[in-house]
């Protein structure tokens, strides 16, 4: 069992109908979540935008607890 991050960004939904920004189609952005899952990404950026933010997210404070938390518990399984 593994569990995704996926941060999308902007897609063009009916939800994102109305926003007149740059949107992703909802198949670039599936065909990219299968992509990552397939290749074990834990955290998948589909679409452009969502990937030029994908440093900060790699580096911030949510991602650093997840790791420390990810530690003790690989400590607490040995």
């Amino acid at each position: 069992m593994s569990v995704h991050a996926v941060l999308t960004g902007p897609v063009d939904t009916d939800m994102s109908r109305g926003l007149d920004i740059p949107k992703a189609s909802p198949a670039s952005v599936a065909r990219a979540i299968f992509d990552g899952v397939e290749n074990g990404e834990e955290d998948i950026f589909p679409i452009p935008l969502s990937a030029s933010m994908a440093e900060s997210w790699y580096n911030g404070a949510a991602k650093a607890m997840e790791r420390q938390n990810a530690a003790f518990v690989q400590g607490a399984l040995a």
